[in-house]
């Protein structure tokens, strides 16, 4: 049987107890987080729990409650970013075995990584309310999995890229984190706006396959026609979006 590479891995500000566009705020030090620390939790596409959008699993889960609580440098940024209790995930994308959804989410990773900017992808947890409080509070929580989104209700979630995929073509040391905090998208509401994203990771996936193509045969630093169209389209769709905005 073959074994399986590792898909490309990320770090997640899942949730902070800042209110959301929808009114409500959870309390990190009320939520139950077992099931993501016991490695119960999944990780799907826009809220989407069938199999087509189920994309990884969460490996590690942690309530940062304070400076004290933060184990690595990583935890230590998100808490000089947010400084206030927040829900910390590690998760992997099951990419580059076939799964079209995962694989669409890594290229955008990897589009924005090969730049040194943060992925639009964001973060929204689910699972179950316990015990309300009052002015939207979700006081007591079971928070259950993840889903990866542009739209986030709480816009102070982030993702964060710790390892890429080897076997997808793209050299890791060639990547660029950025150290930089990028506020989350604003809410999406026209279904347009979706279809422009989609097709901004299609290209973005285009480009990304004839660069490999072109480092295969030692033409770096050369574009191919098609490729050329495909970057023009990509500004296309980014000014687009920016507009829409």
């Amino acid at each position: 049987m073959e074994t399986l590479t590792k898909g490309t891995v990320i770090e997640c500000i899942a949730s902070t107890d800042d209110r959301d566009t929808a009114g409500e705020s959870l309390d990190a030090n009320g939520a139950d987080i077992s099931p993501l620390v016991e490695g119960r939790g999944f990780v799907n596409s826009d809220h989407r729990s069938d199999f087509a959008h189920l994309v990884g699993k969460v490996h590690e889960a942690k309530i940062i409650k304070s400076l004290a609580d933060c184990a690595t440098p990583a935890q230590i940024k998100y808490w000089n970013e947010v400084k206030k209790p927040f829900i910390w995930t590690k998760a992997e994308i099951w990419d580059g075995h076939g799964h079209k959804e995962a694989d669409s989410i890594a290229s955008i990773y990897r589009f924005y990584q090969a730049r040194g900017e943060e992925a639009p992808v964001k973060v929204s947890v689910e699972g179950k309310t316990i015990e309300r409080g009052p002015n939207g509070l979700l006081k007591k929580t079971l928070i259950k999995g993840i889903a990866l989104t542009v739209a986030p209700c709480n816009r102070k979630t982030r993702t964060e890229v710790v390892q890429i995929t080897k076997s997808a073509g793209v050299d890791p040391d060639r990547l660029m984190k950025s150290d930089g905090y990028v506020p989350s998208f604003i809410e999406i509401q026209e279904g347009d706006h979706f279809q422009k994203l989609y097709q901004l990771a299609v290209t973005a996936r285009e480009l990304l396959r004839d660069a490999r193509v072109g480092l295969g045969k030692a033409e770096k630093g050369s574009f191919r026609p098609q490729s050329r169209k495909s970057l023009e389209r990509l500004k296309q769709l980014t000014a687009s979006l920016k507009k829409d905005a």
